[in-house]
């Protein structure tokens, strides 16, 4: 039996993910619940409903069909109450015309993903030297049908990348980091009870696997970059960037620690997706990169390089 994957967008012409033009395939489910959370679609496994209301015209479709009542029609307007929604698909199936009820989250194959993935071959062998990232959610959740799929692409001749937050056990951890060009993991905060505060969970594990994934590269075929987020108040402080950048460096072959500023562009999105968290961000300002001169001093004071990145 194939083993499937459950991926919930796939982004073509990625330029931020990796090196040359990429197609970034999220995988879905996340074991962190991250407080600046941007694709709250990707936090669960099982596929669920994404709902866009300016798509919406009101055939009320959806409503017939909804047995949570979920969705009901108030003086002639289509209202949706996500707390009730059980995800059963149902509404999503039925809003064939406007699409403004859609499931997120699509069943492959590696066979089937490595066809979308060579639509934009070209782009990888002949333009920019680019290739396959994936991303997420988080990828080792579903670690046995990333490390096929990235195992497929190799055997393609097409190089891969990984962002993952490296929170997972040891074992998945390896499997991923093994068949892995391009390892690009997050170290949101040093202190382990402030990270559990952030993110829901400590940050113990996410240290030890860059650890491990230090001493199992291939320096020849494989990189690593750490990448800090920024956020606001909650870890750009002097002493977590520096602590970041001392323990980085203490692992002598990362290539470089990249700083990301800060953006609210997925809080939108918390109010069409059901059963997710709230975003604990409203009104937090977004960073742009000339904001993060201190953070990208510290760094490189602390013997890393450094690179602002994002949007």
């Amino acid at each position: 039996m194939s083993t499937t994957g459950t991926v919930f967008d796939i982004q073509r012409y990625s330029i931020h993910d990796g090196p040359g033009i990429r197609t970034l395939v999220f995988m879905k489910g996340c074991p962190l619940r991250c407080k600046w959370c941007s694709n709250p679609e990707g936090l669960t496994v099982k596929p669920n409903v994404m709902f866009t209301p300016r798509l919406c015209y009101g055939c009320g479709r959806c409503a017939q069909v909804c047995e949570s009542k979920a969705i009901v029609i108030n003086n002639g307007a289509i209202e949706w109450h996500r707390e009730k929604c059980t995800n059963c698909l149902k509404c999503a199936e039925v809003c064939k015309i406007s699409h403004a009820k859609k499931v997120c989250g699509n069943v492959y194959t590696v066979p089937e993903l490595m066809e979308e993935v060579r639509k934009d071959v070209t782009y990888y062998k002949r333009k920019s030297g680019g290739g396959l990232t994936v991303g997420g959610g988080e990828p080792m959740v579903q670690a046995d049908f990333v490390r096929e799929l990235m195992q497929a692409a190799h055997a393609e001749g097409i190089n891969t990348a990984l962002e993952s937050s490296s929170y997972a056990t040891a074992e998945n951890a390896r499997k991923i980091y093994e068949v892995t060009d391009h390892i690009f993991t997050d170290i949101k905060h040093m202190n382990p009870e402030i990270h559990k505060e952030l993110t829901g969970v400590s940050n113990e594990p996410i240290l030890q696997n860059i650890k491990m994934a230090s001493k199992l590269l291939d320096t020849a075929r494989q990189n690593l970059v750490i990448r800090i987020p920024i956020i606001p108040n909650k870890n750009d402080d002097e002493e977590n960037i520096r602590k970041t950048a001392e323990f980085v460096k203490s692992l002598k072959v990362v290539d470089r620690i990249e700083i990301l500023p800060y953006h609210n562009l997925g809080e939108e999105k918390y109010n069409r997706v059901p059963g997710v968290q709230t975003y604990e961000m409203h009104g937090v300002q977004m960073l742009e990169k000339g904001d993060l001169a201190d953070q990208y001093r510290w760094v490189e004071e602390g013997g890393m390089k450094c690179n602002i990145g994002g949007l």
